[in-house]
């Protein structure tokens, strides 16, 4: 420091410049990672913000809230988090210490002196100004701590107030619940637990202003508004103003016109003129000030369906996304909670961290740490919900509830992130029939269109050749009984092979079911306009026992399809070469363009009947022959392939679960249907088959798939080598033929 470095960067070289540049370098890193903290996660102390339509909700802890919707909040409010205040202050006393030219002088920062020398440049009086905030940075990081023990500490006394209540001497037990209340109130202060609250409305905006005393009774409930009005009592609103006050109301969020109608014994806020009439005979709405229409006086019960946590309805919307709609049919009664963490979880099944669990919907989660011992040849996953099962069969929640041993499905959290904890298992409660529920005429009608669709793609082939056309015309004018007799017979082995290739592919998944004890519900057989039939969908009414039990019923269905479609375009187009001309003439049609869609079965269709017969000059228009058996293979492949893509609750949307889990399986699927939209829009789909699949399956399948009672323990090696060969199958046949 009482060296003086000339001002010249390159007398000293690059290892002196690098020297300059490293407090600003470690300054940028430093407050990127206090602002990555700080965005990421909230700390207990920080303020809670939460934007409904016209302003802000704030939440200070669960007895104080604010509603503030008139005007912006300051960043200098204590309301922002301790970070970002921080982050600030840093900032801005850099500029501070960067504009001073004065000479130097002992610095003083939150108690810390740092003395400088006469002679320190500006950098490196920068570099001291900028430790001693980050020292009390630190400092302040340290009181946050102790907060966070302290919290630890009430966790600690809760669990000893369950410990006390198995005293059996009472005069015992209520001395140490007495002294554990008197150091609960010390750590935490007196609470209130009621409390009234003034709304204002100007202009579509509101502030609610929580009052200070409890209500109990008409008159002290007047005692409480004149406390809140304050000096200066407003007056009651007139008769002239309540047309203002109608129209102010109506420019108001619906929650909270529905929250101000229900105060008065209204449905909702639907009607404003009989909300601002009631209010007004209840003699709660009173002038406001200059800005304002008028404000409310209520109490905080009336209020609490207005109190937003953001970080509750991100959670429960990233929970939505993540566990399908059949695990929110019914709410999950807290009895049977209760149930489960007295009877069976603890020491030897589950230990969970927290005395209550986390609401989720659909059920709650309960974080903690699996307690049973290893049996070989089972994973531990397993081994946790047979404990369950068995301990849940024999308690008072046997056959209400079901527990699911999976990854954490809310968003992680920075601490969580940092610490590796972004995917820690937890305990799924869900009631236990989560079997999908669908309207007694839906399936049977889509099969039916299903067989329709089937139909008109076998007879839609044979309106391209004009050879049995005209054969048909003739036998219809020379008068012939059962003209389109012909036509039947030589659709018929064309439709029962598409429908071949389908049945087996239920097949595989009805021999996989049966083996691990799935409950499945009958397929349904979706219509499709260029290949007869889009697939087929088979619910899974009960929930695989793990995401190999889920990889292997989703795969081995896809899989003999294919296979079955291999074996049938191949025969097919054998078929086709030694064939008479004469027999060749009453094959049905199909336009070269849609056999070119697929490179795989393009490219065996030019292997055997020669390179270059799919190269026409007019794909689109021109026409090629083909036995039955051969377009039905080409149709099969290219279902059962579409059945592959990583998409909802499809056979290959299960499979993306089970290789990337829930949460890396909605980035591969959003991917998935991005690329399935560009392809049909940009000329890599001249059919349409990719589009209309986006389409289908953003429609019917882009549910989540039903969870797996274990969805920690991983895949083997195994089986991920199989699911990446099926991901080069479906690449090779979904790829246009170039």
């Amino acid at each position: 420091r009482n060296s003086k470095p000339t001002d010249s960067v390159s007398s000293h070289g690059p290892s002196y410049a690098l020297l300059k540049m490293t407090p600003r370098i470690t300054e940028t890193l430093i407050l990127g990672l206090l602002a990555t903290v700080t965005s990421a996660f909230h700390l207990p102390t920080s303020r809670r913000l939460a934007h409904l339509d016209a302003g802000k909700f704030t939440h200070t802890n669960t007895r104080e809230v604010v509603l503030s919707l008139s005007k912006e909040n300051d960043e200098d409010s204590p309301r922002l988090p301790f970070f970002a205040r921080t982050i600030k202050n840093i900032r801005s006393k850099k500029d501070d210490v960067e504009n001073t030219t004065s000479s130097p002088s002992d610095n003083a920062a939150d108690g810390g002196d740092v003395a400088v020398s006469e002679n320190l440049t500006k950098e490196e009086r920068v570099v001291d100004s900028e430790s001693s905030l980050l020292r009390a940075l630190a400092d302040k990081t340290r009181l946050e701590a102790t907060k966070m023990d302290l919290s630890l500490t009430l966790t600690r006394i809760a669990k000893l107030e369950e410990k006390i209540l198995e005293i059996d001497d009472k005069d015992v037990r209520s001395d140490l619940i007495r002294d554990i209340e008197m150091l609960t109130t010390k750590i935490n202060g007196p609470q209130k637990t009621t409390y009234n609250g003034d709304i204002t409305l100007a202009d579509g905006k509101a502030s609610l202003t929580p009052g200070s005393s409890p209500s109990s009774s008409d008159s002290k409930q007047q005692d409480d508004i004149k406390e809140i009005l304050g000096p200066g009592d407003k007056p009651l609103l007139s008769d002239d103003q309540r047309q203002d006050a109608i129209d102010a109301f109506e420019k108001l969020p619906q929650q909270l016109r529905d929250m101000m109608a229900k105060s008065v014994g209204i449905q909702d806020g639907t009607n404003a003129t009989a909300t601002i009439n009631k209010l007004m005979a209840e003699n709660r709405l009173f002038e406001g000030d200059s800005e304002e229409k008028f404000s409310m006086i209520g109490k905080a019960e009336d209020f609490e369906e207005i109190y937003v946590d953001l970080d509750l309805v991100e959670i429960n919307s990233f929970v939505k996304n993540m566990l399908p709609e059949v695990t929110r049919k019914e709410p999950v009664d807290m009895e049977y909670v209760d149930a489960l963490y007295t009877e069976v979880l603890g020491k030897d099944t589950f230990n969970p961290r927290e005395r209550k669990p986390l609401a989720v919907p659909g059920g709650y989660l309960i974080r903690g740490e699996s307690r049973v011992k290893s049996k070989e040849g089972m994973d531990d996953g397993d081994v946790l919900i047979e404990a369950l099962d068995k301990k849940i069969s024999e308690s008072s929640a046997a056959g209400k509830i079901q527990a699911y041993y999976i990854l954490d499905p809310r968003p992680p959290s920075g601490e969580e992130i940092m610490n590796e904890e972004d995917e820690s298992p937890v305990l799924l409660i869900t009631n236990y029939d989560i079997s999908p529920a669908t309207k007694v005429w839906v399936k049977p009608a889509v099969t039916f269109l299903g067989l329709a669709s089937v139909a008109l793609f076998s007879l839609g082939s044979f309106s391209f050749n004009d050879d049995v056309l005209n054969q048909i015309s003739a036998s219809a004018d020379a008068g012939e009984v059962g003209s389109l007799d012909l036509l039947y017979d030589l659709s018929l082995p064309l439709a029962l092979s598409v429908f071949g290739t389908q049945i087996l592919h239920e097949a595989g998944h009805l021999i996989i079911a049966i083996k691990d004890g799935i409950e499945i519900g009958l397929p349904t057989f979706v219509p499709g306009f260029q290949l007869g039939l889009t697939g087929t969908i088979t619910p899974i009414k009960s929930s695989p026992k793990n995401i190999k039990s889920l990889f292997d019923f989703a795969i081995v269905g896809p899989m003999m399809g294919l296979i079955a479609s291999v074996i049938l375009l191949y025969v097919g187009l054998e078929m086709t070469v030694f064939m008479d001309a004469s027999a060749q003439e009453q094959l049905p049609s199909v336009p070269v363009e849609l056999l070119r869609s697929s490179a795989l079965g393009g490219g065996i269709i030019e292997y055997l009947l020669g390179d270059g017969v799919l190269n026409t000059p007019d794909p689109s228009t021109d026409l090629i022959r083909l036995h039955p058996y051969a377009l039905a293979g080409f149709a099969g492949l290219m279902t059962n392939a579409l059945s592959l893509l990583p998409i909802g609750n499809t056979d290959g949307g299960r499979i993306s679960v089970a290789f990337f889990g829930r949460s890396g399986s909605r980035v591969i699927q959003g991917a998935a249907v991005l690329g399935l939209v560009v392809a049909g829009f940009f000329g890599a789909d001249p059919v349409n088959i990719l589009l209309f699949y986006a389409v289908y399956s953003q429609t019917w399948q882009k549910e989540a798939e039903v969870p797996c009672r274990n969805e920690v323990d991983e895949l083997d090696v195994a089986r991920g080598f199989v699911a990446i060969g099926m991901s080069l199958v479906v690449i090779l046949t979904l790829a246009p033929l170039s």
